[in-house]
C-alpha cells in the first residue's frame, strides 16, 4: 500500500472513486519546495520543483497496487511519479507525487480548484474517468499479452 499526494483533479474524491472504484482515506497535506501551475490549454495543473514554494493538497492513504497503476496511467507520460517528503499536521512523511516532466513553457498561471469544480469536474467523473479506464484495460491487456 502506498501514500499518494494529490493536488489537482485527484483532490476530488469523486474522480478518484470513478477511476479506481475505491474511496481512500485522506488527510490535508503540504508539499514543500514545489509550485503548482496550470497547464496551458488544459483544465488541470502540474507541480515542479521550486525552492521556497509550497503546494496544498491531500494525501491519499492505503492506495493499492492496481489503483496506483490506474492513477499512473491517468496522469500520463508528462508526469513522473516520484517519492518525496510531504507534511501532514507538521509531521514529515513520504508519499508518491506526480511531478511535471513535460515542457516548462506549457505551465503558466495559477490553477483554480473552484473553477475546475464548476466547469470540469462532472466531465472528469462522467467521461474522462470512463475513457481512462477503458484505455487502461486495453493497455493492460496488450502489455500482459506481450509478456
Amino acid at each position: 500500500m502506498q501514500q499518494v499526494f494529490v493536488y489537482g483533479s485527484l483532490l476530488f474524491s469523486e474522480v478518484v472513486q470513478a477511476l479506481t472504484g475505491t474511496s481512500f482515506p485522506t488527510q490535508e497535506a503540504i508539499l514543500h519546495n514545489f509550485k503548482r501551475l496550470a497547464v496551458s490549454e488544459a483544465d488541470y495543473p502540474a507541480v515542479f520543483p521550486s525552492k521556497g514554494s509550497k503546494v496544498k493538497g491531500k494525501l491519499l492513504q492505503n492506495v493499492d497496487r492496481r489503483s496506483l497503476e490506474i492513477l499512473k496511467f491517468y496522469e500520463g507520460d508528462e508526469y513522473e511519479c516520484i517519492s518525496t517528503a510531504i507534511h501532514v499536521k507538521n509531521k514529515r512523511t513520504e508519499a508518491l507525487v506526480f511531478v511535471w516532466k513535460g515542457d516548462a513553457k506549457l505551465l503558466n498561471g495559477n490553477w483554480d480548484e473552484k473553477q475546475f469544480q464548476e466547469t470540469s469536474l462532472e466531465t472528469y467523473i462522467q467521461e474522462i474517468a470512463t475513457e481512462t479506464l477503458l484505455a487502461f484495460e486495453v493497455w493492460q491487456a496488450k502489455t500482459f499479452n506481450q509478456a
